[in-house]
This record gives structure tokens, C-alpha cells and sequence, in this order.
């Protein structure tokens, strides 16, 4: 059964097209996606918006090979089910401590806000990286992937998610230190 936004296409060779499209490539985005989000419902939705990017942008596809719609297609999933598992485990969980007392209010709601400012400023500095970059240090920090998990989800080597790693590491260093030294100076 075909997804209601490809029979909502008005266009009788758009609405064939995208049938074509969906049933060549259903599989692969949804094995994709659910190589990123290892979980089935996740994988499903992320397929789904995947697709709904694909119809979005139709046109762009009538004259691409089948191998070139199979590798921008995998790239748009892994975008989408990147951004889902993101959105998915935005909110983070804060442990009170075991020595926790009314008496160290100030000091722990003072820590906690230092932490957010810190954790803010790293993701804006993370964002500015070039994606390739980015890619690699979100899914190692955030998702806790192992550098083989996430060659495979990148497609590229072991070693190539190190070298990109560490030279995250250093731009996100520069940045931060930078970031710090505008603050100090008032700018």
C-alpha cells in the first residue's frame, strides 16, 4: 500500500514517478534508518519523513541514475533519522545527587546552569562545524556510538571517523577558546 502523501500528487507522471521511487527504495532508507535509530516505530517515521523530503523536491530526481537517487536518498535518511534521534533525547536527565540537602540549593542549581551554559556553547560551536565533522562527534557524544558503529552509519573508515574526530576535537577547541576570550574582552 503506498503512503497517502504519494496519492495526494496531483500530477499523474509526478504521483508515478514517486510510486516508482518509494517502491525501488522503501527498504533501503527504512534498513537505513533503523541502522541509526534501532528502533522499529523511529525507523518507520524517519522513513516516512525521508520520503515526504523526497516528494518535496521531485523534480530534482527525474534525471539522476538509479545509483546516484540510492546514494542521495541514504544521505537524506541519515540526515533525518540523525535529526529524529536528536529531537528524540533533547532533554536530559538530571540526577540529584545522593549528599543532596536544601542547604546547597544555590550550589547545585548553580552548577546545573553553569553545565547548560557550557553544553549551549558547545553545540553552537558543534553546529558550526563543517557536517562531515559534526556528524561523527554527535554520534559519538551524544548517541555513544563506537567508532566501527559509526563507520558503518557513515559509510566510511574506521580510521576516517578517528582522523575526523580528532580534528573535530581541535576545531571545537578553537572555537570555545575563542568564544571565551570574545566574552572576557565584552565583545
Amino acid at each position: 500500500m503506498l503512503p497517502i502523501f504519494i496519492l495526494a500528487i496531483n500530477n499523474s507522471a509526478d504521483r508515478s514517478f514517486a510510486e516508482v521511487l518509494y517502491e525501488r527504495h522503501k527498504d533501503k532508507i527504512y534498513k537505513t534508518a533503523y541502522k541509526i535509530l534501532h528502533n522499529e516505530h523511529d525507523a518507520e517515521d524517519a522513513t516516512s519523513e525521508t520520503f515526504i523530503k523526497i516528494m518535496d523536491n521531485l523534480q530534482n530526481y527525474y534525471d539522476k541514475s538509479e545509483d546516484a537517487l540510492a546514494g542521495i536518498f541514504v544521505t537524506i535518511t541519515k540526515h533525518t533519522a540523525i535529526d529524529k534521534y536528536r529531537r528524540k533525547n533533547k532533554v536530559e536527565i538530571i540526577s540529584i545527587p545522593e549528599d543532596y540537602t536544601d542547604e546547597n540549593d544555590f550550589d547545585y542549581v548553580a552548577d546545573f546552569v553553569v553545565k547548560q551554559e557550557l553544553y549551549k556553547e558547545l553545540y553552537q560551536s558543534l553546529d558550526g562545524l563543517d557536517e562531515d565533522y559534526s556528524n561523527v562527534v554527535k554520534l559519538k557524544m551524544e548517541y555513544d556510538y563506537s567508532d566501527m558503529e559509526i563507520a558503518k552509519i557513515l559509510e566510511i573508515s574506521v580510521e576516517n571517523v578517528k582522523t575526523r574526530y580528532h580534528r573535530a576535537k581541535k576545531m571545537l577547541s578553537k572555537s570555545l577558546n575563542k568564544n571565551k576570550t570574545e566574552k572576557e574582552n565584552g565583545q
